[in-house]
């Protein structure tokens, strides 16, 4: 059942209809819960609970559901929670007590399991908006208490552009806990990495320019139109030809929205190099700019490379310049090799970066257990560290 935001007439009611269960008195059930409904009530029976997007800032009339009731799939983004249960435990503090119905002693919601919470009607009390830390409406409320005239006096002084490099930071902190691989580090990150975003829209609400309702509908809007194959009736042949798509589609987004055409609109500055590069090569690629096989990217890279050794017997400024210019080649055509390869090319080199970061400490820990300075060693007795170290 929707959320109720009045009362509803027993006359509006639909009829009765043969082997349907009469519905029970809402009203009598909100009377006994002490509740107005013009303040803001969800209704929902107990085995529908996990599908429902309620929000427990507002008090839920939680409806008994019968043995046998059907069942119903978990609500996109609660889907880790599995049952009633699970999804109470994740959303309210521990020890928040939920009434049973039309009375009886208060539970703590962790002492209730499945059974007990599909067999009767329960009232779970609102929580106030700075403990609904499991809602997505609980960071807007915590960000917008930071920002109150007696909030944080360091997020008072937050504008666009200061906060701009945490939300580098950020993504960068997320992507290390991807390669982690712990996922409590990663769902850690994700919040982190959400709060730039739920401040970024306070700003902007304090503004009157947006608020997290156009984030929302921007986004949704722009993945349902540039997946037509999943949300339309386009069909597709597999994953290249659904990049194929989704750059026209966002040419023809450009085009629409003005200015000068180009198929390389809206690629981030602030993107690192690696990044954007693979970004320029995999939209020329999608409108048909590309190699017709590796051998000529092959070929492009060794090309490249001699061009950069050329350029090492330039003397001065304009030696440095041709240097600059041609390692900036030989790297570009690196890229379009990993594309090539379907290989990430910051992927690759962060992890060539560890890699010898590892190497290197187990060089300086064989050094120390042979009681050797390793600063004061030769470059051939360095190597022949190395070379012990990489061939374990």
């Amino acid at each position: 059942m929707a959320p109720t935001s009045g009362r509803t007439p027993s006359s509006s009611l639909p009829p009765h209809r043969p082997g349907v269960k009469a519905p029970r008195s809402v009203d009598r059930l909100l009377a006994a819960a002490g509740i107005d409904p013009a303040h803001g009530v969800q209704v929902v029976s107990g085995r529908r609970l996990a599908s429902i997007a309620f929000d427990p800032s507002l008090p839920v009339l939680l409806l008994a559901e019968p043995a046998g009731a059907e069942q119903v799939a978990v609500l996109p983004g609660r889907h880790a929670r599995k049952g009633p249960r699970e999804v109470m435990v994740a959303l309210y503090p521990q020890g928040h007590l939920l009434l049973p119905l039309p009375d009886g002693m208060p539970r703590p919601v962790e002492s209730l399991s499945d059974e007990e919470l599909l067999a009767g009607d329960w009232l779970v009390p609102a929580l106030a908006p700075l403990d609904n830390l499991a809602s997505p409406h609980g960071m807007a409320a915590i960000s917008a208490r930071l920002r109150a005239p007696d909030g944080c006096p360091w997020d008072r002084r937050q504008t666009h552009a200061t906060l701009r490099p945490f939300v580098l930071e950020e993504a960068y902190e997320t992507v290390d806990a991807i390669a982690g691989g712990r996922p409590e580090d990663l769902a850690e990150e994700l919040g982190d990495l959400f709060l730039q975003i739920i401040l970024h829209a306070q700003l902007a609400a304090e503004d009157g320019a947006f608020d997290l309702t156009d984030v929302y509908r921007t986004l949704g809007a722009k993945i349902i139109r540039r997946h037509p194959h999943v949300f339309g009736d386009l069909e597709v042949s597999g994953a290249e030809e659904v990049l194929r798509n989704w750059e026209a589609i966002k040419a023809a987004e450009r085009h629409e929205a003005g200015g000068p055409p180009s198929a390389f609109r809206g690629i981030a500055r602030a993107l690192p190099a690696l990044a954007a590069s693979r970004e320029i090569q995999e939209r020329a690629a999608s409108l048909g700019w590309d190699w017709p096989a590796i051998e000529g990217v092959w070929e492009k890279v060794g090309e490249e490379l001699a061009e950069l050794h050329e350029a090492e017997g330039i003397e001065g400024d304009a030696g440095r310049d041709a240097r600059l210019h041609e390692l900036g080649d030989v790297l570009f055509a690196a890229v379009n090799l990993a594309r090539w390869l379907k290989l990430d090319p910051e992927e690759a080199l962060r992890s060539a970066n560890r890699r010898w970061i590892g190497r290197y400490e187990r060089v300086e820990a064989l050094a120390s257990d042979r009681g050797l300075i390793l600063v004061d060693l030769s470059a051939d007795a360095k190597d022949a560290l190395w070379n012990e170290v990489k061939g374990q």
